[in-house]
């Protein structure tokens, strides 16, 4: 699964110390997270897209929103989407 955290435009040959010309072509490109294939943990990856595609995943976005849970006490992090403080979240330190 894709979990879109931000979607921006930016120059495709970006570094440190380069300075762009003020006609340069910026191009969309989105930062999301990933689940590797081999350790089955989230991972960061970047790709660019094109306009279209860049306006569906700007309403697709997750945000990483801190929860307490009433039980324990005990403070975790999860992916959700916008607007989703109220919900209802399982405790992983409650589960085990």
């Amino acid at each position: 699964m894709m979990y879109v955290i931000s979607v921006s435009k930016t120059y495709k040959h970006r570094g440190r110390f380069i300075v762009h010309k003020p006609k340069t072509k910026k191009h969309w490109q989105i930062m999301y997270y990933g689940i590797d294939e081999d350790t089955e943990e989230l991972k960061l990856y970047s790709k660019y897209v094109n306009s279209l595609q860049a306006f569906y995943y700007k309403f697709k976005k997750y945000y990483k929103r801190k929860f307490v849970c009433v039980e324990c006490g005990y403070v975790f992090e999860m992916l959700v989407k916008k607007r989703q403080y109220s919900i209802d979240v399982d405790c992983p330190n409650c589960e085990e």
